[in-house]
C-alpha cells in the first residue's frame, strides 16, 4: 500500500519534532511526546544502551542534557520503509553535532528508524533506532 501524502509529511514532521526537541536542550517533555509509553528507544546501533519508555527516554535524556552544552541536528533524505494504514516506517539521513560541557564534541553521521503507529493523538512513535554511515567523529561518553 503506497503511503498517502498527508502521512508522509506527518511521520516526517515527528522526526523533525524529536530533532528539535534534543536541540532544545531543556524539552524532554517534547521528547517524549514524540513516543508511544512504551516505546523502545534502541541506540545499540551506535554502542549506547537500548532503554524502554518514556521513564527510561526522560532518564536518558536528563543524563544527556546535564552533560552537553549544545546540539545541532540536521534531518534529510526522508524515505517511507513500510505502511499499512495504522501503521509506518520511516528512515532518515542525519548529521548531528554536540558539544559537551567538558568541551569534547561528536559529530554523528548516520540514520534514524522510527517504526511508528497511528494513535488519538497522531503518530507516534512505537521504537526508534539508528547507525552510523561513517566513523565517529569524537566521543558518545556524554551521552552515557
Amino acid at each position: 500500500m503506497q503511503c498517502p501524502i498527508e502521512d508522509r509529511i506527518a511521520i516526517q514532521d515527528l522526526m523533525v519534532a524529536y530533532a528539535h526537541a534534543v536541540d532544545s536542550m531543556t524539552d524532554i517533555d517534547g521528547i517524549c511526546d514524540v513516543f508511544t509509553h512504551d516505546a523502545v528507544f534502541d541506540l545499540s546501533g551506535i554502542g549506547l544502551a537500548a532503554i524502554e519508555g518514556h521513564d527510561g527516554i526522560r532518564a536518558f535524556f536528563t543524563n544527556v542534557f546535564a552533560n552537553m552544552a549544545h546540539h545541532a541536528h540536521y534531518l534529510t533524505n526522508f524515505a517511507v520503509t513500510a505502511y499499512d494504514g495504522d501503521t509506518a516506517a520511516m528512515r532518515a539521513y542525519v548529521i548531528g553535532m554536540g558539544q559537551g560541557k567538558d568541551g569534547q564534541g561528536v559529530t554523528v553521521n548516520g540514520r534514524y528508524y522510527f517504526t511508528v503507529r497511528r494513535t488519538p493523538a497522531g503518530w507516534k512513535a512505537t521504537r526508534y533506532t539508528m547507525d552510523f554511515l561513517m566513523p565517529l567523529s569524537g566521543s558518545l561518553e556524554n551521552a552515557k
